[in-house]
């Protein structure tokens, strides 16, 4: 006579299998039903692809690593980061060590901000798999693990970022000398980009607001008049698209409205042509401020006001937010690329990358993001053209797009540009993003960049 135990272990088995058989199936769904969507990019065609045949290997087989190593990382490759997250753990409770899940967590955490997980994971999973040692590196760079992320730049394609690297694991970056309690300044200008007026090691200059761009990027001529320090190599920046090849530099000192910091990481990277088209009648732009000097504080970017604030980090969000504050969740991609899920229209969910400097828009794709959703561009105004040419080398062109929804705020009727993204962003950090989200987006709101809780405090008026 049976004691039970044979079929108490069959249902332990099944307990245990269900719920990856249900979420395999759930999986299959979601991917046949996208497959039936006009996709005419073929790298998302077979990204969607491969998360069906994983989905299908996958069923019957809980306690294959293996598969579901493949699932995990097909799912996680369209921006299903929860649903990877818990096959990536039941890999390592079946297999503890595996490099592909050890490196799918480790790239989660980079992307959550929670670093001294992500350096783990990501140490642990070896170079076994694509793309670990560039998270391992993004990873140091925020960290401010200087030395170290010199040491692996080599490895993450940044060879001549190095010797940037190595100074400032000599003397510390980001110094803010006596900083008070909260400055407020008035932007110049507000279009097509933000303009600030700032003093560049002691020169009066304007400056671009940038949450797309990393370190500072500063215009040749005001990197000699300003003496900017230069070093030697060049790497490459993300800003507005792309990426431009820009010249090693440390700016000795930037005061924001009486905060000094000193020692900031910059590029050095020709503007003149772009401070044309962006402030026509007005000054040479001499910069760039990015997001790598804005996350020194607690930032407010009021585009009804016209406004920029910066408050200390202690504190989180100093400005309480009004009730009708819309809370966005962020993720921090790569070294410090702020992104956001929305949707256009009806479409899928899209991955966006916040750039309040691309000029004159409220949202920019690569073209075949524009095809799937059947937005068609008009007529291409002398300011798209030689804009697109002089960022890209080839003309944006532009496309009304019906509506945008982030979180609970959505806009009808957005300014967009088709080209204005470089394809090959689309898979940079080895998962999906889409387009840029941009200034026009956020017409007579204010945003708080709440670092604490990794979300964006909108507020509309």
């Amino acid at each position: 006579m049976s004691d039970g135990r044979p079929r108490a272990r069959r249902g332990a088995l099944r307990a245990v299998r269900f719920p990856l058989a249900a979420l395999a199936l759930a999986a299959l769904t979601i991917a046949v039903a996208r497959a039936d969507w006009l996709q005419p990019d073929p790298t998302l065609r077979d990204a969607q692809l491969q998360l069906r045949e994983a989905t299908r290997d996958t069923v019957g087989h809980a306690d294959d690593a293996a598969r579901l190593d493949t699932l995990g990382v097909a799912l996680l490759r369209l921006g299903r980061g929860p649903d990877a997250r818990k096959l990536f753990t039941r890999v390592l409770a079946l297999k503890p060590g595996d490099p592909s899940a050890l490196a799918g967590l480790g790239k989660l955490a980079l992307f959550d901000n929670h670093l001294a997980e992500a350096e783990s994971l990501l140490t642990a999973a070896g170079n076994v798999e694509e793309g670990t040692i560039a998270d391992l590196y993004s990873t140091r760079l925020r960290r401010g693990e200087w030395a170290d992320a010199a040491r692996l730049a080599e490895d993450a394609d940044d060879a001549g970022r190095a010797s940037l690297l190595e100074n400032l694991a000599e003397a510390p970056p980001f110094q803010i000398v006596s900083p008070p309690k909260e400055v407020s300044l008035m932007w110049s200008r507000s279009y097509p980009v933000p303009l600030v007026s700032v003093r560049l090691n002691g020169e009066v200059v304007l400056m671009a607001l940038d949450t797309g761009a990393s370190d500072l990027l500063i215009d040749p001529m005001w990197a000699s008049r300003a003496n900017v320090t230069r070093l030697p190599g060049q790497s490459l920046a993300f800003w507005c698209g792309s990426r431009f090849a820009v010249k090693n530099a440390i700016v000795q000192k930037l005061e924001i409205n009486g905060i000094k910091i000193e020692r900031i990481p910059a590029g050095i990277l020709s503007l003149h042509k772009w401070s044309i088209e962006v402030n026509p009648t007005g000054e040479q732009v001499a910069g760039v401020i990015g997001l790598n000097l804005l996350r020194r504080f607690t930032p407010t970017i009021d585009y009804k006001r016209k406004r920029l604030e910066l408050r200390p980090l202690e504190g989180g969000v100093a400005a309480a937010a009004g009730p009708d504050a819309i809370r966005v969740p962020f993720e921090l991609w790569g070294e410090c690329e702020l992104m956001v899920r929305g949707t256009v229209g009806g479409s899928r969910k899209m991955a966006m990358v916040v750039q309040t400097g691309v000029p004159g828009c409220g949202f920019a794709a690569p073209n075949e993001v524009f095809e799937e959703l059947g937005l068609k561009g008009g007529a291409i105004s002398k300011f798209m053209k030689s804009m697109g040419t002089i960022m890209q080398g080839r003309p944006w062109v532009g496309v009304t797009v019906p509506s945008i929804t982030v979180g609970r705020m959505v806009t009808d009727h957005v300014a967009g540009w088709s080209n204005a993204m470089d394809s090959a962003e689309m898979w940079r950090h080895g998962v999906r993003r889409d387009a840029i989200l941009a200034g026009e987006f956020f017409e007579n709101t204010r945003i708080t960049i709440d670092w604490a809780k990794q979300e964006l405090v909108l507020e509309q008026f």
